[in-house]
């Protein structure tokens, strides 16, 4: 398995709904790291929680990705990518974004900043990095945050006075705008997506695209999906993300099962 390439989405993917680990899963996962196979997490979670699960699994990957691919780190905790937003864009962000009312948080390398505490059945993250900021936006703008992402919670009718006041100030593709969920609206830098830092991590571990496989359910998986024959959707993935993607299993597990399979099917 050593030339195989494995990378994984937590929310919905790895996690189940309730953001419970698949411990099925979990264990088809360590077997394929004991037989030397490459795993790596790549998610719009902060870059603890993926040590968090790296721990769980009692394998830590070469690479972590993680605030959907705005930050790479090696097995050493040595940073390999780090994309902010262009500061020039900010105060056109900031009035975009914050004039709605919506909740926004904001984070950088390294924490996430909220505009107030969060109640307990809030709290999602295993390992909670946040950091109380009341006045984000003057935060933002005096260049005490440098964001690599804006995160607003609300729903898909309120996201479309961002969504426009964004296209308005900014123009098109300046940034990118992508609804993680269907109460989530994400604002990053247009470098980044889990697509481009896939790619940079296949190509440091020499993976041919052949032996990559990627597995997600969301929207923004789907620039991983590009990548390879071997793309899957699982879980609760809506169609349009199915339709995406090459194959359909229930659970990452079952994608390892596959991996097994067709590599047993090469060596006939």
């Amino acid at each position: 398995m050593n030339d195989v390439l494995l990378v994984c989405d937590l929310d919905g993917t790895l996690l189940d709904i309730n953001g419970q680990i698949d411990q099925v899963s979990f264990n088809k996962i360590k077997k394929f790291c004991e037989d030397g196979g490459h795993f790596v997490i790549c998610t719009g979670r902060m870059d603890t929680d993926i040590q968090y699960v790296e721990q769980k699994l009692g394998f830590a990957g070469e690479y972590r990705i993680s605030q959907n691919g705005a930050v790479i780190k090696d097995k050493d905790n040595q940073s390999i990518l780090l994309e902010t937003i262009p500061s020039e864009y900010i105060p056109a962000l900031n009035d975009a974004i914050f004039s709605e009312g919506l909740r926004t948080e904001v984070s950088n390398g390294n924490n996430r900043h909220f505009p107030s505490p969060r109640k307990p059945e809030e709290v999602a993250e295993f390992v909670d990095s946040s950091k109380i900021i009341e006045d984000l936006p003057a935060s933002i703008l005096a260049g005490e945050i440098e964001p690599t992402i804006y995160l607003t919670f609300g729903n898909e009718q309120s996201f479309l006075p961002i969504k426009l006041a964004i296209a308005n100030s900014l123009g098109e593709n300046k940034v990118t705008v992508i609804q993680t969920s269907p109460t989530s609206l994400e604002v990053l830098s247009n470098k980044v997506s889990k697509g481009k830092a896939v790619e940079l991590i296949r190509k440091k571990l020499g993976i041919v695209s052949d032996s990559l496989y990627v597995v997600g359910d969301a929207e923004s998986d789907v620039s991983m999906f590009t990548l390879t024959e071997h793309a899957y959707a699982v879980q609760e993935a809506e169609e349009a993300i199915c339709e995406q993607a090459n194959y359909y299993r229930k659970t990452v597990g079952d994608v390892v099962a596959d991996i097994y399979k067709q590599k047993k099917e090469e060596n006939r």
